[in-house]
């Protein structure tokens, strides 16, 4: 006997054979028939037509599957407005990074001029403290002339 695999063919014994047959001739058989009405003479009532209406309308696509569906049959669009929107967002970002430099320069320049005027009166100072030196050593120079002229008996 041959050895049956994926890609032999098997034959159907009588029974499947069978049951094939019936399945092919029941495929075309209507679904579902009108019944027949109470009253033959009356002939504009039927269920079948209300059974039709009060079914269930078929519900709709999620908007998560319409979105999906629209960016795969709309591939360039979604390309193309992806690019606007990374533009667009990149250029938020740089805007406030730029921003956020300014205001850190502005910053630094608040500081360096807070130094400046410090180093001005600093400087003020020290010309200060360099004319009341000169003044001491004046005053000193006159008493240890003094001094000495003293010692020295010369007045």
């Amino acid at each position: 006997m041959k050895k049956l695999d994926r890609k032999s063919h098997a034959g159907k014994n009588p029974l499947e054979k069978e049951a094939y047959k019936n399945f092919l001739s029941q495929r075309f058989k209507l679904d579902k028939t009108e019944e027949d009405s109470e009253n033959p003479t009356k002939t504009d009532s039927s269920t079948f037509e209300r059974e039709i209406l009060e079914q269930e309308k078929p519900q709709g696509k999620s908007l998560k599957l319409r979105i999906e569906d629209f960016f795969a049959n709309n591939w360039t669009i979604t390309i193309v407005g992806g690019v606007i929107v990374l533009m667009i967002s990149g250029a938020f970002f740089t805007v406030i990074k730029q921003n956020v430099q300014e205001e850190k320069m502005v910053g630094v320049e608040k500081r360096v001029d807070r130094v400046e005027q410090k180093v001005d009166q600093i400087s003020s100072d020290v010309g200060m403290i360099g004319k009341t030196v000169e003044i001491f050593k004046a005053e000193v120079t006159k008493d240890f002339q003094y001094i000495k002229e003293s010692i020295s008996g010369k007045k």
